[in-house]
Order: C-alpha cells, then sequence, then structure tokens
C-alpha cells in the first residue's frame, strides 16, 4: 500500500492502518531525531510526539505535496520545536565526567577491534560537529544525506527555494570539512555528492 493510499484511508477512518505508515516511516524518523537529541531516551520520545502530531493534523493534509514532503516538514518542526525547549538539558559528551568518560572508552576498547573503533570515533565526531551546526545547516545536511533527500523535497519541507537548500548544504558541508581538517581527521571528501 502506497502512501497516499494509506492517508486516504486514515482521513476516511481507518485508522487501523496508520501503523503502516508509522512502519513506513518510523526509521528515518527516529534517525532524524536523534540527531537532534544525541539520547536515546529523548529520541523515542520525540519520535512518538512526531508521528502523534502526524495523526492529529493528517485530515488537513490535502495531497498538494508528497506524503512524504509533509511528513518530514512535521517532523523537522516538531524536532526544532523540541531543541527550543529541552536543548539546555541535554548532556553533552563533553560535558561526562572524566571518570565516565574513562569508563565508556574502557568498555568499548574491550568490545571492539581497533579498526572498528576508530571509525566509530571518527563518526562519532562527524555527527558531533553536525549536531553543533545553526539550526538551518543541520537540517539540510541531515535531509539529504541521513534521509536521502532531493534538493527539491527539502525546499519543499522548508518552504525555501532550492538554491537556499544548495547553499545552505555546500556551507555545512564546508563547516564539516573545516572542522575535520582543525582536528587532524581528514577532509571528509564523502560528503562530496552530486546535486540531483
Amino acid at each position: 500500500m502506497n502512501d497516499e493510499y494509506l492517508v486516504k484511508e486514515i482521513q476516511r477512518g481507518n485508522s487501523k492502518v496508520f501503523s503502516q505508515l508509522v512502519d513506513n516511516y518510523k526509521n528515518r524518523i527516529y534517525a532524524m531525531a536523534y540527531k537532534f537529541t544525541k539520547d536515546y531516551q529523548e529520541t523515542q520520545d520525540l519520535s512518538q510526539e512526531i508521528f502523534i502530531k502526524i495523526y492529529n493534523q493528517i485530515d488537513k493534509f490535502k495531497f498538494k505535496s508528497k506524503v512524504s514532503t509533509w511528513i518530514y516538514r512535521v517532523a523537522t518542526n516538531t524536532c526544532l520545536d523540541w531543541k527550543k525547549k529541552k536543548r539546555p538539558n541535554v548532556i553533552e559528551w563533553e560535558n561526562m565526567t572524566t571518570g565516565e568518560n574513562e569508563a565508556f572508552n574502557d568498555n568499548i576498547q574491550r568490545d571492539l577491534p581497533l579498526e572498528k573503533l576508530l571509525k566509530e570515533e571518527y563518526q562519532d565526531r562527524i555527527h558531533n560537529i553536525i549536531s553543533n551546526m545553526k539550526d538551518m545547516y543541520k537540517t539540510v545536511i541531515i535531509m539529504y544525506h541521513f534521509n536521502e533527500m532531493s534538493y527539491s523535497e527539502i525546499a519543499n519541507v522548508l518552504d525555501v527555494p532550492r538554491k537556499t537548500v544548495e547553499t545552505r548544504l555546500y556551507r555545512a558541508r564546508r563547516n564539516l570539512k573545516d572542522e575535520l581538517k582543525k582536528e587532524k581527521l581528514g577532509g571528509g571528501d564523502e560528503w562530496i555528492v552530486k546535486k540531483y
């Protein structure tokens, strides 16, 4: 069943098919929420809030855009609202005590081979840099690289011109590369992606 069919069924009162819509998007919504919260419990709560909003607002959907575009708009706005309200309460990696850091690192090093450990540290650093970007840059990089959305889809979700998306994504990638170079971790060539 495609998304349009599911939404029409839900709008007709068949709420049982909402679980199928959730299944279609839960992984991508969870991934988006996690990039904002960096906390598993907060991510579960935020994902649930996003799907509740989708369910409550689904009657207002008029099929003027793709269902996925509308869902990502709801998710993005909810994530940005969450950040405004809760960001100061999130415990950052940098704020952990030295003892907690050492215990965490010891557990990782016992369980993982060196190559995997280094790759995970590199990915953690990339995610940390992205999570500390300004919202306008973080949002486009999450949508493009993690949710695999096109420039046009992102422009529709954010209600900005496509050129604005291209500019923000370019600046976000440049910022990421600059931060990685500062730390001598490399330039992040994997972030150079063809436009479409």
